[in-house]
């Protein structure tokens, strides 16, 4: 059972190129929104922050990496050993709930990468220690927000059977291969540099968390007396052209051809699940422009002109016009909005831990 394809979230604004999408308003939600919505506290949230320390195990993945981009690295079968994180298994399985068979949740033979979290949480770590040929069950539960109705939250048991094991042989590192792989000059400056690498994304990883805590708290305390219905379709028009593109670059098909062989569903049968999702994306986005209100944040017309200047040329467009023809101009600016907003709750924010 794979985690649903992401959409749109909050902290993530794809710069939309259909000119449909375009409003006659540079400006989100360019209305009184206090009918729709009111904001609780925002100022003075408490998160936790931790960074993880840097393990052999993240190295190596580092490492190998970067020589699987460079085409090092021979498949190898496993025999000798239990299944550990990296390798490629294939395995066959059945999910029951309730001791039913659930629809989509079996598998006579799947190839699954450990460590890709391709499955729900406890899935993979749970065949770690596990030898080719054995079976193993695995009582889990999917996550409130997994985007089926009929298992958000619901607990669940997977037999597994592990049919094959593969991993990829890298080379020892020499400086030769260092040199190919990266900027460096010796084995040890390379393992210097891949040290610092995890260590900032370790840093990275601990922000992008505290960031999370801070915002669900401040949408959680944030209440929505109703959602324009201008913005629902907007929004239901984005994500699901997000998840179409998200199923052809993923498994070469349609996001709906994808429903019908991956869950035999179609978008009617997963439209309320569709609208929860819409709904929480207009909740953010209202949320942010409230905030932005309430603190004055909104960009003069000169800090905004030189954002479009910057961006036009950073991603190559001959001129400010040429990239305003591209985008839809309001999620444009709701991006820099949200930038805005973001720091000015982490920096009133306040740590616990």
């Amino acid at each position: 059972m794979k985690k649903k394809i992401a959409v749109i979230a909050v902290f993530i604004i794809v710069l939309t190129l259909i000119s449909g999408c375009k409003g006659k308003s540079n400006r989100p939600f360019d209305y009184d929104i206090s009918k729709y919505i009111a904001l609780g506290d925002y100022i003075g949230i408490e998160y936790t922050y931790s960074v993880e320390e840097v393990t052999e195990e993240a190295i190596n993945s580092y490492i190998n990496s970067a020589l699987a981009d460079k085409g090092y690295g021979e498949e190898s079968d496993v025999t000798d050993r239990a299944v550990q994180n990296g390798d490629e298994v294939n395995i066959s399985f059945v999910g029951r709930m309730n001791g039913e068979e659930f629809e989509g949740g079996s598998s006579d033979s799947y190839d699954l990468l450990i460590g890709s979290n391709s499955f729900i949480d406890g899935f993979e770590a749970g065949l770690v220690g596990v030898n080719k040929g054995e079976t193993k069950v695995l009582d889990l539960k999917f996550p409130d927000d997994y985007g089926n109705e009929e298992l958000n939250g619901k607990d669940v048991e997977f037999t597994v059977t592990v049919n094959s094991i593969t991993s990829i042989v890298y080379p020892e590192l020499t400086d030769e291969i260092v040199k190919e792989i990266s900027d460096c000059q010796t084995v040890d400056e390379y393992n210097t540099y891949v040290n610092d690498q995890v260590q900032l994304t370790n840093e990275q990883n601990a922000t992008n968390d505290k960031e999370m805590q801070i915002w669900n708290k401040i949408v959680e305390n944030t209440t929505v007396y109703s959602y324009p219905e201008n913005e629902l379709t907007k929004y239901k028009e984005i994500i699901l052209d997000s998840y179409d593109q998200s199923a052809q670059s993923q498994f070469g098909m349609s996001y709906e051809e994808f429903l019908k062989q991956a869950y035999n569903k179609t978008l009617e049968d997963i439209d309320d699940e569709i609208m929860e999702q819409v709904k929480a994306t207009v909740k953010d986005y209202m949320t942010v422009v409230a905030i932005a209100r309430d603190q004055d944040l909104d960009l003069t017309d000169e800090e905004y002109r030189s954002e479009l200047e910057s961006y036009a040329k950073s991603n190559g467009y001959s001129d400010t016009r040429e990239f305003l023809d591209a985008i839809d101009e309001s999620q444009f600016y709701l991006s820099l909005l949200i930038n805005r907003v973001m720091d000015f709750v982490v920096d009133n924010a306040v740590q616990i831990n």
